[in-house]
């Protein structure tokens, strides 16, 4: 007002201003400073004095969203949405000399929600602090920023200076319809974003964690800690609805178990995505359970069911919304009194009043202003500025805009000549495996070759009778085409090399696909199905049932679960620390001598010379949990999941098993054998898995122990990629030139092979025969036997 306006003020008047109110000024900014510090401080103190060590975890916000569009996508373009179109005019209004530190605050912003895409950000923020940040909070601050100036150049199109201008250049028709048109381009774009979900599901569907939340309430259940797999960001609702306690959390900077801290994990609960590492986090908790307490999982995602079953867990009936509940026996309770960090009350208080009590004062501030100018409350409103500038200026708009919308059309066009996956038979493959992947399989249909043999009915029923860990459980990583003949034009024949992994392991299949091509298309010839029946069409075969009655009582208050029976004998009948390619193990033999049922847990712990445990580990995949009367299996204990100081290979000094039992009435398939088995010169194990029984096998396994001389020195897994239906048989190839170069550190003795407490010279006494009679092939000086075990579907 002193100058006469905006536009002729100049930079020493600026100065001089400046200058004058600098005391003011450094008196609000001491003040806010105090009282911001006051308020933070008792975060930054337990920060400081208390401070957690997490290494960075990925997020694709700091991608280079030029190489990952997608992510580019989800992190930038969304989130600008159709403020794109209008950036030039942005920035041309938030850097007037009023707003020269906003504009400066916008382009900082802006250049820092780009990510990796430029190395600006990384050297802005610092490796560390880049590694750790999610930039998208750079990119919605700069889209809150520009909305006013948005806002304005919006009213200016409808009825300001770029209205005038636009009606002056061409016609009123025109402005009106550019107008419209930006409304309606500004609700379909928000009403996109908002349906986004519905497009690609980045979430699994809603579920109801009530009968969740009844379960952990009852009967004790909250006296163990529990997961979740498969939840998402519902993980989250979940425990803000119990008070029982989660191995697993979604506030990665409060996390404290060194699992956690030491990988570049997210969450547990979607393992699955991030890759080798996320998977061996999980198999942590969930092979050594009691270090954690960890009795429950709650599964909505059935990828993980053969890693739970092979690593010892039971799964009991899906509750009321249709989630998996497994639970893992003989898991000790919670300690009565956790450990927990004091805090002093002040800090409490601080913490818990200051930040509200702040923001409710400056919102009844404000109120107070409000209602005391009545008068001048009008002179309040902020009203929209017109937006007027040289015709230069409309003219870059324009060519923005143009440019800009022909870069979408161009990127449209190509995104749905991508989506013909007809016209390229490599894209037709690739289409074709994605499709079984998510098990797409109309869409799958549609990419094969017509036949009257062959219809959408028959191709799913076809896919339905081969079950298997492939089939249900795996997820595709890549695949590889190679062409191996090309009879025509009309005519390829590919070898398709595709890459899958499961939760226990990975796999590599070789498939053959004839591709012909009808007109401009090409479509893939399905091989006919092997239609196999076995002679007997009425299977009866007698079964032998338990149950536990456990000390369930009808009373409304808690009841226990404990299991009030003997725990059956077991004797381990062998046990050898052994280093295998620089890497110790435990392997070993253990039978169920007694007349029960067992499940068996075997945990082992390694010892330096002073007798100091350096690392504990239990028996997973590599053991028949659940064993019946008299059957014995070998088992196998890695310690490759051990991590942190305490653990040094080279310390390694000697050993100890602990075998724990508990009575089991879990159904036990033991219908199934090998048969034919025979070994080449070149050390290859075949044979064929024979399923005799009335179920089916959908993950067949099959342990191999080697030994020599009676003593076992490897214990491995062999998994069947497709299932076994009744009365049918899978042929098998196991490679036993890998298993050699062992080097045995020390034997187990009574004294270091205990069982349920005790010395296993007890058991010997008390049960002098003990007879194994699995068949053993010989291979050179090694003696094979051969375990069989796998999930059913009961």
């Amino acid at each position: 007002e002193e100058k006469g306006g905006i536009d002729k003020v100049r930079a020493t008047d600026f100065l001089a201003k400046v200058f004058r109110l600098s005391p003011k000024a450094i008196l609000l900014g001491v003040t806010l400073i105090g009282i911001t510090i006051c308020m933070i401080f008792p975060y930054w103190y337990w920060s400081k004095s208390d401070p957690i060590l997490q290494v960075s975890i990925p997020h694709g916000s700091r991608a280079n969203f030029l190489e990952e569009t997608s992510l580019g996508l989800v992190f930038f373009i969304i989130p600008w949405g159709m403020m794109l179109f209008f950036l030039p005019g942005i920035l041309h209004k938030v850097f007037h000399k009023r707003n020269i530190f906003l504009g400066l605050s916008f382009i900082l912003l802006l250049i820092l929600g780009t990510g990796g895409t430029t190395p600006i950000p990384i050297l802005i923020l610092g490796e560390n602090a880049f590694n750790i940040l999610t930039l998208d909070r750079f990119t919605f601050w700069a889209s809150i920023i520009a909305l006013p100036f948005f806002g304005y150049l919006v009213h200016s199109l409808v009825e300001g200076g770029l209205a005038d201008f636009l009606k002056a250049a061409v016609s009123n028709l025109f402005q009106k319809t550019v107008a419209l048109t930006l409304a309606i381009l500004i609700v379909i774009t928000a009403a996109l974003v908002i349906n986004f979900g519905n497009f690609k599901s980045l979430q699994p569907d809603a579920i109801d964690v009530d009968p969740i939340v009844d379960f952990l309430h009852r009967d004790g259940h909250d006296r163990w800690r529990f997961m979740t797999l498969g939840f998402g960001d519902q993980m989250a609702w979940l425990s803000a609805n119990t008070k029982a306690l989660s191995v697993d959390g979604n506030y990665h900077s409060a996390r404290r178990l060194p699992e956690l801290t030491t990988r570049a994990v997210e969450r547990i609960e979607n393992s699955k995505h991030l890759g080798e590492e996320g998977l061996e986090a999980l198999r942590e908790f969930i092979s050594l359970p009691e270090k954690y307490n960890l009795k429950y999982i709650f599964s909505n995602d059935k990828f993980y069911e053969p890693l739970l079953y092979f690593y010892g867990w039971t799964k009991l009936r899906p509750l009321e919304n249709n989630i998996d509940l497994w639970e893992r026996k003989d898991v000790p309770p919670l300690a009565t009194i956790l450990p927990k960090k004091d805090i002093p009350l002040i800090q409490k208080l601080m913490w818990g009043i200051l930040p509200l009590s702040s923001l409710s004062f400056a919102l009844l501030l404000n109120l107070g202003i409000w209602f005391a100018r009545r008068e001048d409350r009008r002179a309040l409103i902020i009203k929209p500025t017109d937006y007027k500038t040289s015709k230069k200026w409309y003219a870059l708009y324009a060519l923005w805009i143009i440019g800009l919308t022909t870069l979408c059309a161009i990127i449209g066009i190509k995104a749905a000549q991508a989506k013909d996956y007809h016209k390229d038979y490599t894209e037709l493959v690739h289409a074709y495996f994605h499709a079984l992947d998510f098990k797409n399989f109309e869409e799958a249909y549609s990419f094969l070759e017509e036949s009257p043999d062959l219809s959408y009915e028959q191709y799913c029923l076809e896919l339905s009778l081969e079950d298997g860990i492939m089939a249900s459980y795996a997820k595709l990583d890549t695949i590889e085409i190679e062409l191996i003949k090309s009879p025509s034009e009309k005519h390829k024949k590919l070898e398709v090399t595709s890459h899958w992994f499961t939760a226990i392991q990975e796999y590599k299949k070789n498939k053959i696909l004839d591709l012909h091509k009808s007109g401009d298309d090409w479509y893939i010839r399905k091989k006919p199905y092997t239609k196999v029946t076995p002679p007997d069409q009425l299977i009866n075969i007698p079964d032998i049932n338990f149950h536990n009655q456990g000390r369930r009582k009808a009373e409304t208050n808690a009841t226990y679960r404990e299991d009030i029976l003997d725990r059956p004998d077991c004797y381990i009948n062998q046990g050898h620390l052994i280093k295998k390619e620089g890497r110790y193990h435990i392997v070993g033999e253990i039978q169920n001598i007694d007349n029960d049922p067992a499940y068996v847990t075997i945990v082992a712990q390694l010892y330096d010379k002073e007798g100091t445990v350096i690392c504990t580990a239990n028996a997973d995949e590599h053991l028949i949990h659940n064993l019946l009367a008299k059957e014995s299996s070998p088992f196998r204990i890695d310690f490759d999941l051990c991590h942190g100081d305490e653990y040094d290979q080279n310390k390694v000094a000697s050993f100890a098993v602990f075998a724990r039992t508990m009575v089991t009435d879990e159904k036990m398939y033991k219908f199934n054998g090998l048969r034919n088995m025979s070994i080449s010169q070149s050390g290859i194990l075949e044979g064929q898995y024979d399923n005799y029984g009335n179920k089916e096998i959908a993950i067949p396994q099959i342990l191999i122990s080697s030994s020599e001389d009676k003593n076992i020195y490897w214990v491995d897994s062999k998994y069947i990629d497709t299932g076994i239906r009744p009365q049918r048989e899978k042929d098998f190839e196991y490679d036993l030139t890998n298993d050699t170069n062992y080097f045995v550190k020390q034997r187990g003795t009574d004294s270091n092979l205990l069982v349920n407490g005790s010395n296993r010279s007890r058991y010997r006494k008390l049960f002098p025969t003990r007879t194994i009679k699995n068949k053993t092939l010989r291979y050179g000086d090694t003696e094979i036997q051969l375990y069989t075990n796998g999930l059913v579907s009961f």
